[in-house]
């Protein structure tokens, strides 16, 4: 089998179908997009979202130690829909969505409900900053201080697309601002990086050994 081959009959199709997923991902962190986890309906996370599951002490967020069922409600109710209105309510629907989670059926639930919030997590840092000048954050500062710094004295106190304050923004939506800021300001030289980028680079790596296996 040639590369051209196996690209076309392997690795073509899983790239594209990468490639169409990330740009939905892409589109939706732009609009009122209502996702799920372990079939519960949560919104996009947002900045604030992220400092307050990182000061409750999130194991997902902080990536310290391994997470437990108690963490994935946590995770999960942060986000929910229904985490909103008179405190009454939020309690009966969280009452209501610990009952479901724990009816959650699968070979092995917590392991799959661990996969399944990091799943969302990876979807929704698909465009996260990779490193670079650019992207060191000072020392002695909040995480949001960094970025909200940067997007303020750029974009404005507001996101342009909504007029939201920046810390209700989806980190999606930051992510992709923090990719085209860093595209305009380093230029030529600034290496873009999404997912699908690693099947291209595994049809390369597998074309190489059967090069090297036919010339052998």
């Amino acid at each position: 089998m040639d590369s051209l081959t196996l690209w076309q009959d392997t690795y073509g199709p899983r790239w594209q179908s990468m490639r169409e997923r990330e740009c939905a991902l892409r589109e939706q962190a732009f609009v009122a997009w209502t996702g799920e986890i372990l079939g519960e309906p949560v919104r996009q996370m947002t900045l604030g979202d992220m400092l307050i599951l990182q000061g409750a002490g999130s194991p997902f967020i902080d990536g310290k130690g391994m997470p437990e069922v108690v963490d994935v409600m946590q995770f999960i109710w942060a986000l929910h829909v229904k985490n909103t209105g008179s405190r009454f309510f939020r309690g009966w629907h969280r009452q209501k969505m610990i009952k479901r989670i724990m009816g959650f059926s699968s070979v092995d639930p917590i392991n799959a409900a661990i996969d399944a919030v990091n799943a969302y997590l990876d979807d929704v840092f698909q465009d996260a900053p990779r490193g670079g000048k650019t992207d060191d954050r000072p020392l002695g500062v909040c995480f949001m201080a960094s970025l909200l710094v940067r997007l303020g004295t750029t974009l404005g106190p507001n996101d342009p697309a909504t007029g939201e304050q920046w810390s209700k923004v989806p980190l999606a939506r930051i992510f992709q601002y923090m990719k085209a800021l860093n595209r305009q300001e380093i230029g030529k030289e600034f290496k873009d990086f999404s997912p699908s980028d690693k099947v291209m680079s595994d049809w390369l790596e597998h074309s190489n050994r059967l090069a090297n296996l036919n010339t052998n």
